[in-house]
This record gives C-alpha cells, structure tokens and sequence, in this order.
C-alpha cells in the first residue's frame, strides 16, 4: 500500500513538473565583486596610483578606471577639471560625475544591496533561472542571492581564464540545474594575451524534460554595424582612432561568430537556448537571407561555413581574415544548418518597427542620469530552438524588462551620491510548457 500511495505520489509530482511555468532572465551586473575582490582591486590599483592601463599589474582584477561613477563616454561633458577626462578617479563634486565613486567598500554595498532588493523582486515574480554576465566569481553572486538559491559561474571551473568578467547562472531551490562546463571557444579572442569571456553551457529540466542552456557575453563595441564592413570609410582613407576600435571591435566579434554557431550546431538536435548579453541588437537584424537581403557580403549563403577565422593586425586596427564575409550574427546562427539550427528570438510586445526600443516601453531600460540615460537597451537577448519553442507558450518569446526602483517604488534616478546597481536592467521571460515531452 506504502509503495503505491508513493508511485501515486511521485507521478502527482512529476506532472506537476511538467506543467510548471519557469521564469527565466538575463541580467548583466556591471562588474560584480565580491568583498574580498573589491579589497584586493582596491590595494592593486592603490599601489600603483590607479593608472590607466592595468593589464600588467593587476592579473585578473577590474581596469582601475571600473565603478568610478563618471560620465561615459567622456564627450557627454565637457571640462578639462581635474585632467577629465584622463585621470581614473576624481572628487565627489566633479560636474562630470553620474553616480557614486565606488572605490570604498561601504559606497559598494550600496550597490550590493540594490542588486539584492532586485533579486528579490524577480524571485517574487516567479523567476527561477537567472543567466548572469559581468560577475567575479560566485562568492560576488551569494551576497545577492534570495534564500534557497545556488550559483554556478565560470571562474570555478577549471578551465577558466584569469579574467575579471565572468558569466554564471543563479537558479532557486526546486529548479533542476546540472551538467555544467565552460565554453572555452568563446573566450578565444586570437590573442592569447586578452582572453574574451567564456560561456557556460548547462542542462535544465523545463517541463519535466531536459534543456542545453549556453549564457554568453558577447564581445562589446560593435553594436549594429556590418561584421565584416563596419566603418563607410573602411579603405578609402586612414582611419580615426574611434573608426580603428569600432573596426577592431567588430572584428573580434566576427572572430567568435564560428564559435557561437558551432555551439549551436552541436546541440541543434535537442532542446536548447543561448541567453545573455550579445552586446549585439540582434532585433535589428534580419531573420534569414530573403530574395531581396542577403547576409553574406561575399554572395556566399549564410548556411555555408562562416569559419573558421584568424585575427591579424593591419594599420592599427584589427581585421578578422574568415572564408566568408558577413553582415550579421542572426542569420548566420538561424541557418537550418544542420536541420535543428532554427531559433527564435525573443521580443518585446511594444516594439518598434525596424527593431527599436520606444522610451517607456516594456523594453526600456532607463536610468536616468545627470548626463543622459545610464541605461542600455537592445543588446540583452533569450534565444530558443525550434524543438523547444513547439512546446513552450507565447511567454517564451515574449520579453520584458524590470527597471529599478527608488525606496519610494518611483523609477530610480542616478546621483552623484548614490551607487549605480548596474547599467543593465534584468530581461524577463516565461518558460511555460504547454505539450508534454
């Protein structure tokens, strides 16, 4: 009788599981550290009075010139006050200044606990799987965690590079995550000596049945401008240095596309999505290669091989040397190729036509701030494969964003005297399943 009350009992549970709805996010933490880091990068660049380029000295900890509270970029203000915009850290009453200097440990609790109070509101909106970007390591992530959840991130795992950025997935009790590993291929920039962010490929039950997650954090700097043309005066005369790192940006980027897609590729015959920054406005870009669009530059298919590629130097700018040529990432990911390799994009109900994100809208991350919006929009992306997309509901691709509040619960403002939580706001979506397994 015992046994069958529980075989009753357990599959009670497990359609219960199979129906069970899973709040899902992405949120970038604008270089989360953790008591013990913040003390070590403080010592660091203290001992070295805060320079600028801080690769040499500081093996792994934050650029020196991090949490410094100032206007970005430089060009919002404009002063030559205290060497601005040159210098690394400057007074409290600077008029370049946007929020707290967060050099000091009780400064940075504010930002720890602002990040706190907005985990707990996501566990309260029933999310359970957050995809995390820009952490240090996974003792950073527990101070903000809700009671009851774990943490994984990439700098615990073996393979990991000594970086100061790292990407994690944070998940509560009750939500089935396992399987862990490091996506090394990511991390490849092609120069050995500046590692990019590797992914974290893991495994979650999602209705009862098992989903390959990558998170991601994609190389910044190349938001919305063709991969392999990124600047219209590319060739014709020499190059600005903001026109050399724009190209030098997209290159490095073009340079981990084979990576993504070979990730893809591989998990294309299961049930998988990649979630987390792309520093990419991957809503703005086409679906696939149409009679009237194509991806390639070249006239190649974006089902043809896009790599692999390797990173040379010419003239002070970086150029990704690929057998193909590309304007974009989604259609070269959402090739077909092989059969499994359709996805689908997660979006905002209010979008705006062409792939803009509207003031006010459910896709808007705004900070306000003294010198302009603090807030970035656009480049925070869910993405799910069509096996699974079949058998979630429409929440799956539906996205939105949770903005931070004030005590008061109005839309938070940046001060100069008070810390920035992130420059990210969460990206939220719901994981329903409507067809069993």
């Amino acid at each position: 009788m015992l046994a069958c009350m529980l075989a009753v009992a357990e599959a009670a549970v497990g359609g219960a599981e199979a129906t069970r709805p899973l709040g899902v996010a992405t949120w970038n933490l604008n270089w989360l550290l953790g008591a013990d880091s913040h003390a070590r990068w403080v010592v660091a660049c203290s001992r070295n009075a805060w320079p600028a380029d801080t690769r040499a000295t500081l093996a792994g900890l934050p650029y020196c010139n991090v949490h410094n509270g100032m206007t970005y970029p430089p060009e919002r203000c404009r002063t030559a006050r205290d060497g601005w915009p040159d210098a690394q850290r400057y007074p409290d009453d600077h008029p370049c200044r946007d929020t707290a200097d967060l050099a000091s440990w009780p400064r940075y609790v504010q930002k720890v606990a602002a990040l706190k109070a907005m985990f707990r509101r996501l566990h309260d909106q029933g999310v359970g799987l957050v995809a995390l970007q820009e952490v240090f390591d996974a003792t950073a992530v527990r101070a903000i965690l809700p009671p009851g959840w774990s943490v994984t991130t990439t700098r615990e795992l073996s393979s990991a590079p000594a970086i100061a950025q790292h990407v994690g997935v944070a998940w509560r009790r009750g939500v089935k995550a396992r399987d862990f590993a490091a996506v090394d291929t990511l991390a490849d920039s092609g120069r050995a000596q500046h590692p990019l962010r590797p992914g974290l490929a893991f495994t979650v039950d999602v209705g009862g049945a098992p989903v390959r997650v990558l998170v991601v954090h994609l190389k910044a700097g190349c938001r919305s401008r063709d991969l392999d043309v990124p600047a219209a005066a590319d060739g014709a005369r020499e190059m600005s240095r903001r026109e050399a790192a724009l190209a030098s940006d997209c290159a490095t980027l073009r340079y981990q596309l084979p990576a993504l897609e070979d990730w893809i590729d591989a998990n294309a015959h299961v049930d998988f999505a990649v979630l987390g920054d792309f520093n990419r406005t991957l809503l703005r870009e086409a679906i696939a290669d149409t009679a009237g669009h194509t991806t390639r530059v070249d006239g190649s298919a974006a089902g043809d091989p896009v790599g692999p590629c390797t990173l040379a130097s010419d003239g002070g700018r970086l150029q990704a040397r690929c057998p193909a040529r590309t304007r974009a990432i989604f259609p070269e990911i959402n090739d077909t190729q092989p059969a499994g390799a359709v996805i689908w994009r997660a979006r905002f109900a209010d979008l705006g036509r062409g792939g803009t994100i509207r003031k006010g809208s459910s896709g808007d991350c705004s900070i306000a701030g003294p010198h302009g919006d603090l807030g970035h929009d656009g480049i925070d992306h869910v993405l799910i494969g069509e096996s699974l997309k079949r058998r979630l509901g429409a929440g799956a691709l539906t996205m939105r964003v949770v903005n931070y509040l004030d005590d008061d619960g109005s839309p938070l403002r940046a001060q100069p005297d008070r810390a920035l939580p992130s420059d990210h706001c969460p990206h939220v979506v719901k994981w329903a399943p409507v067809r069993s397994p």
